[in-house]
């Protein structure tokens, strides 16, 4: 064979290899392709949606109100809040009167607050997954005493209902059976085993319900009795204490965003509108153990606990709380008029609360 046909052979060779080349190099640039639009694609689905996580959470130790409680970061549990996709509805006033008595219809003699208590299912939810309840009775001992709960149910479906309402009802049975007796450590002990009672009902649920196994509650719960309040949170459901002059949350939420706030990444008003302001750690009917935040307040003559769902704080600040506080001296006013502000400011969620008003005198 000539010289000629074997330079031909090798000039044919290596285009050979150089075609392999770049067909390899086109092969591996897809794939790359590939997986960075997967990896893009899912990580804009976790910014829209926070993932559930495992986690392990412990109890808080009671605390004063000007004290907040030592919470334990844990990876983050969502409700399955959608509330940038649910449909715009036309702003209207809220539906229903406030409650301004318990369910049994009557309150102890020389009790020394009024109460009003409201929910409503706002604009965006076709279902109220909020619960409340007013519990008041008297007891040698103790005198007149109240006990005021708001649960916000989460999982959709009716499951988040479910949850809730379950909340509150094996606290009242945890009432009718053993109410608490007198004394600060024994109304503080009686209020974290009644609502470990609740997460234990919730847990049981989901077991014996298939369809409910993604459910659970938040919680804020106050126990008043003489100028007293002793208060109680699980997730973010929230406690405030509102005076003429200033407003102050007692409750620490149990959220993603509150600890980035308590380390100093954000502040609260970048906490509002935060992607992940709806991350909670802790809820009930979610494990075993729970975080309890516990916290004790002095009321005066005229102050205002308010207790409400993440349905109310998330769309009212709380400059605009202590100015309809202020300018709405009726209890029963000032609660429908903090819901309307919710729904003026969007209404996204169910929006569920209590005031609790001691008197002047």
């Amino acid at each position: 064979m000539s010289p000629n046909i074997f330079s031909q052979l090798d000039l044919l060779d290596w285009i050979l290899v150089v075609s392999v080349l770049f067909l390899v190099m086109a092969v591996a640039i897809g794939i790359m392709l590939f997986v960075l639009m997967r990896r893009t694609r899912r990580n804009k689905q976790i910014a829209e949606k926070p993932v559930v996580q495992e986690q392990t959470v412990t109890e808080v130790p009671p605390q004063t109100a000007d004290i907040e409680a030592d919470t334990v970061l844990s990876p983050p549990r969502t409700s399955d809040d959608k509330d940038d996709t649910s449909p715009s509805l036309p702003i209207i006033p809220t539906v229903g009167a406030a409650v301004t008595v318990p369910e049994s219809g009557q309150r102890p003699p020389n009790i020394g607050w009024q109460i009003a208590g409201l929910t409503d299912v706002g604009l965006k939810r076709e279902l109220n997954e909020d619960s409340l309840r007013m519990i008041e009775a008297e007891m040698a001992g103790l005198g007149p005493y109240g006990i005021y709960i708001v649960a916000d149910g989460l999982g959709g479906h009716a499951a988040g209902e479910v949850a809730s309402k379950l909340t509150i009802d094996t606290i009242e049975q945890q009432h009718s059976e053993n109410p608490p007796g007198p004394g600060a450590t024994s109304l503080e002990e009686w209020l974290k085993q009644a609502t470990i009672a609740a997460n234990e009902a919730v847990l049981n649920h989901q077991k014996d319900n298939s369809d409910n196994r993604k459910m659970g509650s938040t919680l804020v719960m106050a126990l008043v009795v003489g100028q007293s309040g002793y208060i109680i949170n699980v997730g973010d459901s929230r406690a405030y204490h509102l005076s003429s002059t200033q407003i102050e949350q007692i409750s620490v939420d149990h959220s993603l965003v509150e600890r980035l706030i308590q380390i100093g990444q954000i502040t609260r008003e970048e906490a509002r509108t935060h992607k992940q302001k709806n991350v909670i750690y802790s809820t009930i009917g979610e494990r075993q153990k729970l975080e309890i935040g516990s916290y004790q307040v002095s009321l005066k003559p005229g102050d205002r606990l308010l207790l409400c769902s993440d349905g109310l704080s998330n769309m009212v600040s709380d400059e605009e709380l202590l100015k309809i506080s202020r300018q709405q001296p009726d209890p029963a006013k000032a609660i429908q008029v903090m819901v309307d502000a919710a729904k003026q400011a969007g209404g996204h969620d169910n929006i569920t609360a209590i005031i609790i008003q001691m008197n002047e005198s």
